[in-house]
Order: C-alpha cells, then structure tokens, then sequence
C-alpha cells in the first residue's frame, strides 16, 4: 500500500547523511530493461545466453577429446590434467575481478572484453600444436569464461526486478545445463569425425555473434568513475591473495590426484598448506584492512544470505560431477561410446529444463523460492544416494529414474537460492552478491572434480578407469574385474556426493521468506502489469 517503503528501507538506523546516498544508489541501479523494447530484450538476452552456453560448453566438451588431444599434441600425464583444469582454474580465480572491474568501467566495456579474451582463448587452442601454447589457450579461454559467466548474472541483476529476475535466471539455467551435458556429445562427435581442433573453433562464429549483438543492443546505464580512481580503488592485494590461494589449493590437489606427486610429498602438502594460509589471510585482510573488500562482510551478515550462498555452492559441487562421472560410467563400466554416453545424459537434462523453466514461472507468480528450494534439494539428495546402487550391468529402469529424480531435484536450484540471496541485500550490493557466489559456486565446481578423481583413485588403490588388459587370455577375465572395480569405485564416490547434497538440504532449512516489502512491491507491479 505504501509505495514509499521500499524507497526508505536503507533509511534505519541512519539519519540525514545517508538520505542523499540511498536516492543516488536507486538512480544508478534503476532497472535497464524497462527502458528496452520487446525485440531489443529478446536480443541481449540471446547473446548473454549464447555467452553463457559457450563457457558452460567448454567445461565438458574436451572430457570425451583429451585422449586424442593428448596424444596428438605429445602431453605428458601432467600436462594432461592440465589441459582440462587450466580452464576451470583461470575462471575460478578470474570472476571476482571482472565484477569489480564493471563497478569502474561499467558493465557493457567489461561483458565484451570478456567475450574478445574467450574469443582469442578458443582461437589460439583450436591452432596450436603443442601442449604448452594449449595450456596457455586454455588459461586465457577460463579468463574470458570467468567474466562472461559473472557478468551474464550481474545484466540480469541491472535490467530486471526481483520477480522478473527468476524467469531469466531459471533461462540461463537451462542453458547451463543443456550446454554443460551436450559437452560430452559435442566432444565425441568433434573428435570421431572433423577433429578434435573444432571443440575450440566452433566458438569463434557464435562467440563472435554474441560480440556483435551486445556491442549494438545492450544498455549500460550504470554509474562509472574515473579510470584512475577506480584503478586505485581495486582490491589488487585482495585479488592477488585470492587468486594465488586458489591456485596454490587446487594445484596441490590435481598434483597429488594425478599421482605426479604422493600425497605425503614435500611439494602436495606445502601447495596445500600454503593455499589455505594465503586464503585464510585474503578473509583476514578482507575482513580487516580492505576498503573496498572483492567479497563485502555485509553480505555474509545474513544467516539467509549464508544458507542461500552455501545452497548455491554444495549445488554446483554436485551438479558438476554429473557431467563428468556419469559419462564416465556410461563408457568405462557399461561399454558405451561417447556419442551414446552422451545421449544418456538427455534423460536427465530433459526434466532438469523443464523443472528449472516451471520454478522461474513458478516464483516469478508466488514469490516463494522456499518451497522449490526444500523440494528440490530434497530430490536431489534422493536421486543421489539411488546412483550408489548403479551396477555393472546394463539396467535401463534405474538409469532413466534415476537421472530423472535427480533432473527433477538439481532444476529448480540453478535460480531459488540466487533470488533469495538477491531478495536480502541491497541493489548497490548485487554486483558484489553475485561475485561472491559466482567465485565460490566456481571454486566448488573446480574442487569437486578434483575431489571426484581422488575417491576413484582411493578405491582402485592406485589403479586407473580403464577395461582392463587386452593382452592374451586374461582379456576377458580382466576386463570384468576392472568393471566391476570400477563401478564400486563409483558407488564409492557417489556416497560423498550424496553427503554434500543431504548437508545443501539442511543448509536449506535456514532460507527465510522474501522480505515483506518486496512481496508487496512485486506483486503490485504484477498487479500493474495485468491491468496494462
């Protein structure tokens, strides 16, 4: 009833002096999609999606391509990990700093850089023919993906109001996840037919069609200051501490998982030491010293916007390891291809679209992201725990329920938590919101991986996901041997994984409701919005 609310919100607990401050932050974060038409809103939302898709497909589609790749380009067992990881590691470390960089430069300049580094990325991996210059390829491709993926999240935030945002975000969801479980298809396909050089080209033409349509589409109407001053205002000790502890961690882990090194060595324990020092003092001097902190103490204050974070973060962790370890089930236990390994993944990306499209239209009518979070998180755990039981026989029933409990479980997650977070912080702080999340939804993806692979080595004791030998008359004896291991090695690590989704339910729990004045102002826009 009282339009004024939500324009004095920011007023408690502060007087005079913040009056001016909170009339200048609603001006600067004034919704940029009201101001676009329908065809111009269809247009950038197709290029941030296409952005979107393209990082998401560069995660998984080299997963089916590395052998060849590796033997094609001489990689040794070292660089081999690398080719994969480099990617994932540049654009964990990477999102913070292209979210502060749009603070200063503004969003528009800083979305296109991203998508020309992504661009370059793709171009020098799809040319080179040697592992290092790979590698390299691969770093400033992550770089690219780690501001396309935050800056994408941050648009959406700028254009849209909070009941409108669940819609977009539950688009880009299924765009993540189309993207992330054709990988493996894409990958396979590459690789069986026109090479393994056009997982990296096929970028170029839609990257560059991204590039084209946000460059004459896209509005930024957001504040800027000064180059100079908004240099000097940049975190660099904090990015450096941030992005040299996550380095440091997750190097010691794909060290000492790839058996370059045990892990009782010198070289894996002091990575991992020194890793969770430099990140403890990055939170310390953050914290602390830090003036204009990359990760902003209020916005952990919360105990919704802490759930809500962790929700996002055990989500991703787990959701990752779908894309990876399924197809890997798929081919080494079962004996499938890659194409058809791929084709199998359709089965639960199929319910996940749909679930993640009904919870956006769902939300966006309501304003509950509650009771999709509770279900979803609980369906999840479910369809989790049911893939311990996946055998080393072919048993179609429980690879269809199965992926389609799961489906049902991981689709509504990709947006409910990030609408809550959005619905308790301030417009000024979004940008800050969504790197905070974006940084750590990433770094879980990063580590999950990595943690994946150590339990399956952990299990074999040593021995690798392979069908056994082919020499002679034990081929057939060991190939069921190495079947069999592999699938408990699995089963094995399915039970982590099903631990970290029964610790996202609980975290769950600890969501509140969406505050009542943006109830109330959302549905009178709604009612608004009717009436024209």
């Amino acid at each position: 009833m009282d339009t004024k609310e939500p324009h004095h919100e920011e007023l408690e607990g502060n007087k005079n002096t913040e009056i001016v401050q909170v009339d200048d932050q609603t001006s600067i974060f004034e919704p940029t999609g009201a101001s676009m038409g329908r065809l111009r809103l269809r247009c950038v939302m197709f290029s941030l999606c296409l952005a979107s898709f393209l990082s998401a497909l560069d995660v998984t589609i080299v997963a089916t391509a590395l052998p060849t790749i590796a033997k094609e380009v001489n990689a040794s067992t070292a660089k081999y990990a690398w080719i994969g990881s480099a990617y994932t590691l540049s654009t964990t470390a990477s999102v913070p700093i292209w979210a502060q960089l749009s603070n200063i430069f503004g969003r528009k300049p800083i979305i296109m850089l991203a998508n020309l580094a992504f661009l370059g990325g793709s171009l020098i991996c799809g040319l080179t023919k040697s592992v290092g210059l790979l590698i390299g390829g691969r770093v400033v491709q992550g770089l690219g993906s780690g501001g396309c993926l935050i800056m994408v999240t941050v648009i959406i935030g700028d254009m849209f109001e909070v009941k409108d945002r669940a819609k977009y975000y539950g688009l880009t969801g299924i765009v993540w996840a189309i993207s992330s479980s054709f990988g493996p298809i894409l990958g396979g396909v590459f690789t069986q037919t026109i090479g393994w050089r056009w997982c990296f080209l096929i970028n170029l033409p839609f990257d560059g069609l991204s590039l084209g349509v946000l460059f004459f589409a896209l509005k930024s109407q957001t504040k800027t200051i000064p180059i100079m001053d908004g240099l000097k205002s940049l975190d660099w000790i904090g990015s450096l501490l941030i992005i040299g502890g996550t380095v440091c961690f997750l190097y010691g882990l794909e060290v000492g998982a790839s058996d370059q090194r045990p892990w009782a060595s010198a070289m894996v324990i002091c990575l991992l030491v020194f890793g969770v020092v430099i990140l403890g003092l990055f939170i310390l001097y953050e914290a602390r010293f830090a003036t204009n902190p990359l990760i902003p103490g209020r916005i952990l204050s919360s105990r919704t916007n802490c759930a809500s974070i962790s929700v996002l973060c055990l989500h991703s962790l787990v959701f990752i390891s779908y894309d990876y370890f399924l197809p890997l089930y798929f081919q080494v236990v079962l004996g499938f291809n890659a194409i058809i390994s791929g084709v199998c993944l359709l089965v639960l990306v199929v319910p996940l679209s749909a679930f993640t499209m009904s919870t956006g239209w769902y939300v966006r009518r309501k304003g509950d992201y509650q009771s999709p979070i509770w279900i979803g998180t609980c369906f999840m755990t479910l369809g989790t725990g049911l893939f311990i039981s996946l055998g080393s026989g072919i048993d179609w029933p429980k690879i269809i329920i199965f992926q389609i409990i799961v489906g049902i479980g991981a689709g509504p997650l990709f947006q409910s938590p990030m609408i809550a977070l959005q619905s308790h912080v301030k417009q000024v702080d979004i940008a800050a919101a969504m790197s905070a999340s974006s940084f750590m939804r990433s770094l879980c993806s990063s580590i999950s991986i990595v943690i994946g692979s150590v339990l399956l080595q952990k299990t074999l004791h040593g021995g690798k996901l392979t069908l056994g030998s082919d020499d002679g008359a034990d081929k057939n004896i060991g190939k069921t041997l190495s079947v069999k291991n592999s699938a408990s090695a699995l089963s094995t690590m399915w039970i982590f994984y099903c631990a970290m989704c029964g610790a996202m339910t609980l975290a769950s729990l600890f969501i509140k409701k969406m505050p009542a004045h943006k109830a109330a102002r959302d549905r009178g826009s709604k009612d608004v919005s009717e009436k024209a």
